[in-house]
């Protein structure tokens, strides 16, 4: 399920998604910031972790904006990773004068791990507001969704073929319960 909502400045984007795949294995992939462009080259063009504080880091990204037709972006990221759950952010993109929450969580679920994803972005350029929404209804999240979680479900689910060969003990997805 996908949504965009606007409101005044700013716009919504969420969505909830099933990766078949452990939620340990989706995290590590999912908050691998410095492999971003290895994993997810269509999005992340280049990443660079500037600083680095327990759980919270300090990131300057290129990044593809709405798809292969459109600029890239310079982007600063300020993320807290939530071991095991997933990441929080706040972004700004140099490029469109742009400022965003980002917010990434995971939980067991049937089947895998469902992703709840939200991100509200502040478009302070009056003139963008509307064209920005009409580009990420039309071309970003259609582009994010088979850039970034087709991917991930392919590196997730390597991931934990990975642990699964280097622990010959563990012969069942563990249990899914509470």
């Amino acid at each position: 399920m996908d949504s965009t909502i606007e409101e005044s400045d700013k716009l919504s984007i969420g969505g909830s998604w099933l990766i078949p795949a452990e939620r340990d294995s989706v995290y590590a992939v999912a908050s691998d910031f410095a492999r971003m462009p290895e994993n997810f080259p269509k999005i992340a063009h280049s990443t660079k972790i500037l600083t680095r504080d327990g759980n919270r880091l300090t990131i300057q990204a290129e990044a593809a904006s709405f798809g292969r037709l459109f600029p890239r972006v310079n982007v600063s990221i300020d993320a807290e990773l939530t071991p095991g759950r997933g990441y929080r952010c706040s972004t700004f993109n140099r490029t469109f004068n742009t400022r965003g929450e980002e917010q990434l969580l995971l939980n067991d679920a049937e089947g895998g791990t469902q992703i709840e994803y939200t991100y509200v972005v502040t478009v302070k350029r009056r003139w963008l507001r509307q064209l920005y929404g009409w580009l990420v209804r039309t071309f970003g999240v259609r582009y994010w969704k088979r850039c970034y979680l087709t991917p991930l479900t392919k590196h997730a689910q390597e991931h934990q073929r990975a642990l699964l060969a280097n622990n010959p003990l563990h012969t069942e997805p563990r249990s899914r319960a509470g």
